[in-house]
């Protein structure tokens, strides 16, 4: 008998047998060209660099993070007083923080069908109930039917604005509807920002009207930081106190704090970027129709691609990553059948990737041919 055979661990909570999480290392992508990830696909400026490496230095890293310089800059580019902010490590922290203070075991939330995956894997923990409005196949929501399901019992309303994966776009005058809605029931209403860079649409100055709304943004798409984690919540002082309480102590990191302020205050970082990411659009779409597939809409830095009858989502995506890109796919969702996800990136090497799924689909189709 070893010594291990001897311990009996206790039962976690009974919440999580039903959460499923993979548990990736990253190492094995290193090699592959990442389309899979909606990150950023330009290096930072050499400029940058530098900039970050002259501002570390011992003290950075022995003392605690301090968060007021980047809390005042970022007050003063969104004109909302300091105690309106919150940052936390990356949006998904904040959206954690938002399930952990203000739902109880029961409560409804409202979220679309597919989204952010873990939306419903909190609302697992959480002991919540997840009502989930479907996309249409034309990958359009109807209104009417998410202010329907705002009802008595749903303590809280989660939206990623733009969706992901889908890239649509609930335009302001739903949202305002919506936080209408949820005045009228005693339900928050979460907006997550994490592609704002892309779409240009945001509430952020709505949280002074409307004291249930949180708005949430990331640093981790078009600036380029996710490898540091690092998002911002925009709320009323009373919600963005509550989170406060039950966020870890110095969850968010010097370097984090340090690297998002030269972002800031180097607005062209984001800016350049984003118009790297339109151009590298217009040739992804361009390809994949010449190609005979069909690019969809999106408000973000990703596009999804419908294959057609050429060959299955599965078959594209196997075959990509044996020719070194990772995308994503295939999806459960009904309103996502036979498509893939590609993050879009700047023109080249969009140029490059549609001369590769060319590649990949003459390949396929030669299989079934041979078949």
């Amino acid at each position: 008998m070893t010594a291990n055979s001897l311990i009996h661990l206790p039962s976690p909570i009974p919440a999580l047998s039903k959460v499923y999480r993979v548990r990736e290392s990253g190492s094995e992508t290193q090699s592959y060209i990442c389309l899979d990830r909606n990150e950023r696909l330009q290096p930072l400026p050499d400029w940058f660099m530098e900039a970050l490496r002259q501002a570390i230095d011992s003290q950075l890293l022995t003392s605690y993070p301090i968060q007021d310089p980047l809390l005042d800059l970022l007050a003063a580019q969104w004109q909302l007083p300091k105690s309106h902010l919150l940052l936390t490590p990356g949006s998904d922290g904040a959206i954690k923080a938002l399930y952990q203070a203000y739902l109880h075991p029961g409560d409804g939330i409202v979220m679309l069908q597919p989204s952010y995956a873990m939306y419903p894997v909190y609302t697992q923990l959480f002991q919540a109930q997840a009502i989930q409005i479907p996309f249409a196949p034309d990958l359009s929501v109807d209104p009417h039917h998410l202010l329907a399901a705002i009802e008595p019992g749903v303590r809280l309303v989660m939206l990623a604005n733009p969706n992901q994966p889908t890239g649509t776009l609930l335009e302001p005058a739903v949202l305002h509807q919506i936080c209408q809605q949820a005045a009228r029931v005693g339900a928050l209403v979460a907006v997550d920002e994490a592609y704002y860079p892309f779409s240009q649409t945001t509430v952020v100055p709505w949280v002074q009207h409307y004291p249930h709304l949180v708005a949430m943004r990331t640093f981790s798409k078009a600036a380029g930081l996710a490898g540091l984690r690092l998002g911002a919540v925009a709320a009323h002082p009373q919600v963005v106190g509550n989170l406060f309480k039950v966020r870890s102590a110095y969850d968010v990191n010097s370097l984090a704090i340090v690297s998002a302020f030269l972002v800031l205050t180097h607005p062209q970082i984001v800016s350049d970027y984003v118009a790297e990411v339109k151009a590298g659009q217009e040739i992804l779409e361009q390809g994949a129709r010449s190609l005979g597939l069909v690019p969809l809409p999106t408000h973000t830095n990703f596009r999804l691609i419908r294959v057609g009858h050429c060959c299955t989502p599965g078959d594209l995506v196997a075959a990509l990553r044996d020719r070194g890109y990772l995308v994503k796919g295939p999806f459960d969702a009904p309103c996502l059948a036979g498509c893939i996800r590609v993050t879009v990136g700047p023109p080249d090497l969009m140029a490059a990737f549609i001369t590769t799924l060319q590649a990949c689909m003459a390949a396929l189709m030669n299989q079934t041919i041979g078949t």
